[in-house]
């Protein structure tokens, strides 16, 4: 079933999709609207939900923060449907037009990805809309390509998967730890309060709790590395550390989400 949950926030639209063959959504994701913008497109296993929801909306511009198929999984459709321009990262569009595998999981969860072939922008320096202005900043680390937008004059960030929570405890093969961490250094030299994240957006206090993932994962990383180089391989950092790997959610993840990877990337060089 196909799940929408929506609410406002000054000129933003937020729609939560979720899906799950029976019962309550497994996952849930977040796309923005404002200003004839929409900023991601949930998944593909929403996709009669969203054309139905965004079926009435002006859209003209589709602002891609990454290539993961829970963001990315029906912007063909609705570029068509809207006849709207697509703007991404130069990485997520080699992704987007080529299309890209899945895990068994992903299929699972998120449902098929439909390449889009149309051609793409590159993101300008400024993205100016009626009202507003989305200045684009690389932040590479959850992945290569990954992007957010500021709003300088509201103090919005939409910030795809740069925040999702504090205390994170899986990474995604192929995450980068360092990476997130100048990532959200360099975010929070700007000003902002609303964090407009793809799965769990805080709409006060938003600079103050990356600030508070920034010091987690330094604090995770700078205990991972001291036990390493006491001489500590992986599995005993993680029980010094007191994290248990859950082999079942692995093993459903198709070895693609770990408590490991998290500790292995912290281990990687800056």
């Amino acid at each position: 079933m196909q799940y929408l949950k929506h609410r406002k926030f000054a000129d933003v639209e937020l729609f939560r999709f979720g899906y799950a063959p029976i019962g309550k959504p497994w996952f849930n994701v977040y796309c923005f609207v404002f200003d004839h913008v929409l900023i991601d497109t949930a998944q593909a296993h929403c996709r009669e939900k969203v054309k139905a929801t965004f079926k009435d909306k002006r859209i003209e511009k589709i602002l891609l923060t990454h290539f993961h198929e829970d963001h990315s999984g029906n912007v063909a459709a609705l570029a068509i449907e809207h006849k709207a321009e697509v703007f991404a990262h130069a990485a997520t569009q080699e992704k987007i037009k080529k299309g890209f595998g899945l895990h068994p999981y992903e299929k699972v969860l998120f449902g098929h990805i439909t390449p889009y072939e149309s051609h793409i922008h590159h993101f300008p320096a400024i993205i100016e809309t009626p009202n507003h202005q989305l200045v684009p900043i690389y932040t590479p680390g959850h992945s290569d390509d990954h992007t957010v937008f500021l709003e300088p004059n509201k103090g919005w960030l939409f910030s795809g998967d740069l925040f999702v929570g504090i205390r994170i405890r899986v990474f995604r093969k192929g995450e980068k730890f360092w990476q997130q961490v100048a990532s959200m250094k360099n975010i929070l030299q700007y000003n902002f309060d609303v964090l407009f994240c793809g799965h769990h957006p805080r709409l006060k206090d938003g600079k103050q709790q990356l600030q508070a993932k920034l010091q987690y994962f330094e604090d995770f990383g700078g205990h991972a590395r001291g036990l390493h180089q006491k001489g500590l391989p992986v599995k005993d950092i993680m029980r010094t550390m007191k994290l248990r790997e859950n082999h079942l959610m692995r093993l459903l993840l198709s070895n693609d989400v770990s408590v490991r990877y998290m500790v292995e990337a912290a281990l990687e060089d800056e």
